[in-house]
């Protein structure tokens, strides 16, 4: 939440195969990859769960006699375990905000790292400040979250965060600012108290991601609504792998697939679990809308390597959406070559589509990788099927 109180106080390759892709051109083993590290594991044992939340804002000039006011907020592994989603929507004194936090530890670095996104900021998730501004600590009693900004004139200040007192049916929340090594001032605090009877997620989904009228934001860009009408729901997947390229022999696969959007529409996300030559993959790739750049962008986080999600495919790929095909160009290095890979869904209907992946040399011709074919789930099939 910290942009918002700050505020007050002053692709990717929708990339379910590409990540198949990359891990194979950098030639990481998906069936030797690291397990969970106790560290997710650990914070994930912590905080999952539905959670209500009884907000005390400090007084400002806005509300002088501060403001009391609720929200919900929900906690859950993404696919496999690898990363940690935090589902959130909160009634503030500004208006409605729709939050959707994504974790993971890097084993690299030994150190947890994450991004933000929501619906007050103009390019709706902070890539930027994730790469190069955040600090994370879990020490298995506390969480800690403390980021240094810093304003159009040059002066920098600190948002500290910090999760305390969990049990397993409450935790305190608390939100400060101020000037790095000076003291802070407390924005709000937060009393969480798990919910006892969790709704389904169809329900949370419901719950989170709606209309909230009293939003002083934007509605969610019409292209991502669109995209999202396109894939929204659950996906039984085939995979075809042509020899040579993610496959030396080729093969086939099967997987599960679930599109939805997080908090107020403003970040679609798809889960996916794939089976394959290479052994297994699992994935979340997160697709936002930049009002910034007027643009669709992206990043993938899945099990190929040291850190559970990859700034690269943020930063070096490009997505558009003609309301009828989705395409997805990403530049990754192979071998010291530079490589384009190359996705296409197409042929989407109600109940299906077709997507292909394309890789090469920059400049050279693109073969074909694999070729999937995705069937959307039945209401009923797909609420007995999971990614996990």
């Amino acid at each position: 939440m910290k942009k918002l109180f700050r505020t007050a106080s002053l692709s990717l390759c929708l990339l379910s195969v590409c990540g198949i892709a990359i891990a194979c051109a950098n030639a990481q083993s998906l069936t030797s990859v690291p397990q969970l590290s106790s560290e997710i594991v650990g914070l994930t044992k912590a905080l999952e769960g539905e959670w209500s939340l009884n907000v005390r804002f400090e007084p400002n000039s806005a509300t002088p006699n501060g403001l009391v006011n609720t929200g919900e907020e929900t906690w859950r592994p993404g696919p496999g375990g690898f990363t940690l989603l935090e589902e959130e929507h909160l009634r503030t004194p500004e208006g409605a905000l729709s939050l959707l936090g994504i974790l993971w530890w890097n084993t690299a670095n030994k150190s947890f790292h994450g991004m933000e996104c929501q619906n007050l900021l103009p390019y709706t998730c902070d890539v930027k400040g994730t790469q190069n501004d955040i600090t994370m600590n879990w020490d298995g009693k506390q969480f800690v979250i403390d980021e240094v900004e810093t304003s159009t004139s040059g002066k920098k200040s600190i948002w500290h965060e910090v999760w305390s007192d969990i049990t397993p049916t409450s935790f305190v929340q608390t939100g400060e600012y101020g000037d790095p090594g000076g003291p802070r001032k407390r924005l709000f605090t937060i009393h969480a108290t798990r919910v006892a009877t969790a709704r389904s997620e169809n329900d949370v989904h419901a719950a989170t991601s709606g209309d909230h009228p009293a939003s002083s934001a934007a509605d969610p860009a019409p292209e991502l609504q669109s995209l999202e009408k396109a894939l929204a729901g659950n996906w039984t997947t085939s995979h075809d792998f042509a020899p040579g390229g993610m496959s030396p022999n080729g093969g086939t696969g099967t997987g599960e697939e679930n599109w939805r959007t997080g908090p107020g529409g403003y970040v679609l996300m798809e889960e996916e679990h794939v089976r394959g030559p290479a052994g297994e993959m699992f994935l979340i790739a997160l697709h936002w809308w930049d009002n910034a750049t007027k643009s669709l962008r992206g990043m993938l986080c899945n099990n190929s390597g040291p850190a559970a999600c990859d700034f690269n495919t943020y930063s070096n790929s490009s997505l558009n959406w003609d309301g009828k095909q989705l395409t997805i160009d990403m530049g990754f290095p192979q071998n010291g070559k530079k490589m384009t890979w190359h996705e296409v869904w197409s042929g989407i209907t109600a109940t299906s589509f077709t997507q292909t992946g394309e890789m090469g040399e920059v400049g050279g011709p693109l073969r074909l990788a694999v070729t999937i074919h995705g069937t959307k789930l039945a209401p009923e099939a797909a609420s007995k099927t999971k990614v996990q």
